[in-house]
């Protein structure tokens, strides 16, 4: 090998280190600068989706912008007499549905599938994605009274409007995994 070739190496190596070099002093700014960037193990777990697509919702990411009263809900268990806030269920279906996570696949829940909720106490609850279409009120709530939800009912809770004389089988507490059954 001659020189010339010996010094390309050389400078192409130096190159490399210093993009890795930026590359990872990027990442670890990033990290550090991401709110909220608690490790799963943390008081809260993760929200599985499993679909067409699977997502883990932190905690602390899932939206709370929908809100549903159960104080003026009626004839309910008094336990579910109050404010729950999260996300309307069927968006969150429509990040694992099928290949675009970007909306919820009407035309897939007309054609019909189960979703099921699943608890950390081993209860799970089946529904038929046609119940959600068009339904806004129906969310998986993570806030009770702008706190977060109780370790009785936590770490996700689904509730809403269709919480009538109920015996308890729809509103399930608990909920750590959601899951899609085509």
């Amino acid at each position: 090998m001659n020189d010339e070739g010996f010094r390309l190496s050389w400078r192409s190596i130096g190159i490399l280190a210093a993009v890795a070099a930026v590359i990872l002093a990027a990442s670890l700014f990033v990290a550090l600068r991401t709110p909220d960037a608690a490790p799963a193990s943390g008081p809260y777990p993760d929200l599985i989706l499993q679909g067409k697509l699977t997502q883990r919702i932190p905690w602390s990411r899932l939206p709370v912008s929908v809100t549903w009263d159960g104080t003026k809900a009626g004839a309910i268990p008094t336990d579910l007499k109050a404010v729950y806030r999260g996300q309307t269920l069927y968006k969150l279906i429509g990040l694992v549905d099928d290949r675009d996570p970007g909306s919820f696949n009407v035309a897939l829940a007309r054609k019909g599938y189960k979703i099921r909720f699943l608890a950390s106490d081993g209860y799970s609850w089946d529904m038929s994605s046609r119940e959600i279409i068009g339904r806004t009120g129906w969310i998986l709530a993570r806030l009770k009274n702008g706190k977060p939800l109780p370790a009785n009912e936590g770490p996700y809770r689904d509730v809403g409007p269709f919480i009538r004389h109920f015996f308890g089988r729809e509103s399930v507490k608990l909920i750590t995994r959601i899951k899609l059954i085509y």
